[in-house]
């Protein structure tokens, strides 16, 4: 899979909508609803261009398998085949709404197994004809730290403190980052998903936020802002407003998740994710786009950006 290139480009025609981190189906993800196709059929129904569809890599061991995976008796190879299935039938729906939207195909990361993640995510991105890749952590040391505020605040106790899980975090953000160079970094500040509206980090914690940022700018990587935790009334969207200024600042790239686990989800939240990118400084918006068998990441006014049914020429 070649690295999607950043350029400042901009094609006045098109005007788009669009959503990279997302696209989540029931039938290949068992915390999300409604079958991949439906997915398709409700994005092209809101006035996407481009969609991405980036479902969850597999997981590898038994210990990190969800509650509700365990309770249908799911395994570490059913996830494997499921997966496989997923990118089969992403690659077919592509082709039959060819003539409607612009599908991209991607997967999202995990930092599992610990001791051989990396190159188990090389091993995934180079399966398949992905067109990028969203870098996400969901763990700290194998326990997810968005499962569920129980587990997250019992991780922060056997660390010390929540500031102490929030540098171990980052830490592992910034090692994802700088080892695989993901296309679209997702959700950065992840970490405090439970931490509500007036969620902050320590000034100790910020400076492994920094460093985060340096390594997506070091390589050209655009940041997702996603709207999944704030739809459900959990925190703002990701990341805080704070993280996103320092972004701008840096003239990293911004764009669109709207972290979309089935059909109800389909660019929820999106205006938020938007409001928040205008109010950090940012004039522009980061979209990719499949050319001449590669990908691109383009840039597109925010003033131009939105749903086509929404568009007023």
């Amino acid at each position: 899979m070649a690295r999607a290139r950043l350029e400042p480009v901009y094609n006045p025609v098109l005007m788009p909508w669009f959503s990279y981190h997302g696209g989540h189906s029931g039938q290949f993800c068992h915390h999300a609803r409604d079958s991949l196709e439906a997915v398709v059929e409700r994005a092209i129904e809101v006035g996407f261009t481009h969609y991405g569809l980036s479902e969850h890599c597999p997981r590898y061991r038994t210990e990190h398998l969800f509650s509700d995976e365990v309770e249908l008796g799911l395994d570490p190879a059913a996830l494997q085949r499921e997966f496989e299935a997923y990118v089969a039938e992403a690659l077919a729906l592509r082709q039959r709404y060819a003539d409607q939207i612009e599908l991209l195909i991607g997967f999202e990361t995990e930092r599992l197994p610990p001791e051989s993640w990396a190159e188990t995510m090389r091993a995934i991105r180079d399966s398949a004809p992905f067109d990028y890749m969203v870098g996400s952590v969901h763990d700290v040391d194998g326990v997810f730290v968005d499962y569920s505020e129980v587990q997250t605040l019992a991780l922060a106790e056997r660390f010390g403190s929540i500031e102490v899980l929030q540098t171990r975090y980052f830490e592992a953000v910034a090692d994802l980052v700088e080892t695989l160079r993901p296309d679209v970094v997702g959700h950065i500040d992840l970490i405090r998903k439970f931490d509500g509206p007036e969620a902050c980090f320590s000034p100790k914690v910020m400076v492994h936020v920094d460093r985060v940022l340096e390594a997506v700018r070091g390589f050209g990587g655009v940041l997702d802002v996603n709207c999944g935790a704030h739809r459900r009334g959990l925190s703002p969207v990701y990341p805080l407003p704070e993280i996103l200024e320092r972004a701008r600042a840096m003239e990293i790239g911004v764009t669109l998740g709207d972290d979309s686990h089935g059909v109800a989800t389909v660019g929820a939240g999106l205006n938020d994710c938007m409001r928040a990118i205008a109010n950090a400084g940012y004039r522009e918006v980061c979209y990719l786009t499949r050319v001449g068998g590669g990908v691109q990441w383009l840039r597109a006014p925010l003033s131009d950006v939105g749903p086509r049914n929404d568009r007023r020429r």
